[in-house]
């Protein structure tokens, strides 16, 4: 017997009954083998699609938060790195909303104009299709939104 194979058995041995490898099958346990390895092998493949399917979703959401960084910075001319996104978490809608300032500062330190970006995504930008500006303020919030344009008219994303 080679060393290898002895510090193997050697770890095999401190394992319990039910666990150690078997010389011999035990009689009518095949079938209950066979039923749980499906069953391992089902929750195997179920697991692999959900994780499949999430890093693909992760990524089309990266790919159209890219893009709407894209169309801001198009529509308004600047070139600012600091731009804040929210995406519509409760509805699972495509509807993302990207802010930044209207003028060179700090974030929440200028006046800022939000765009409401919807739709797919055509040559690399998405379409703006409404908006509203904020008073210099660090957080979003609806009743100091103002000058609304567009689908942010709607009673739901600015103040009447």
């Amino acid at each position: 017997m080679s060393e290898a194979s002895g510090i193997e058995s050697s770890l095999l041995g401190r394992l319990p009954g039910g666990l150690r490898p078997r010389e011999v099958e035990a009689p009518g346990s095949g079938r209950r083998r066979l039923v749980e390895t499906t069953v391992l092998l089902l929750v195997f493949l179920l697991l692999a699609l959900a994780t499949v399917r999430d890093v693909v979703r992760a990524a089309g959401v990266n790919h159209r938060l890219a893009a709407d960084l894209r169309t801001w910075r198009s529509v308004t001319g600047h070139d600012y790195h600091n731009l804040s996104t929210e995406q519509d978490i409760k509805g699972y809608s495509t509807r993302d909303v990207i802010c930044g300032n209207t003028s060179p500062g700090a974030p929440g330190e200028r006046t800022q104009v939000c765009f409401v970006m919807t739709g797919p995504i055509v040559k690399g930008q998405r379409a703006a299709r409404g908006g509203y500006y904020l008073p210099p303020t660090v957080h979003d919030q609806r009743a100091r939104r103002y000058a609304c344009f567009g689908s942010a008219k709607r009673p739901s994303l600015c103040p009447r």
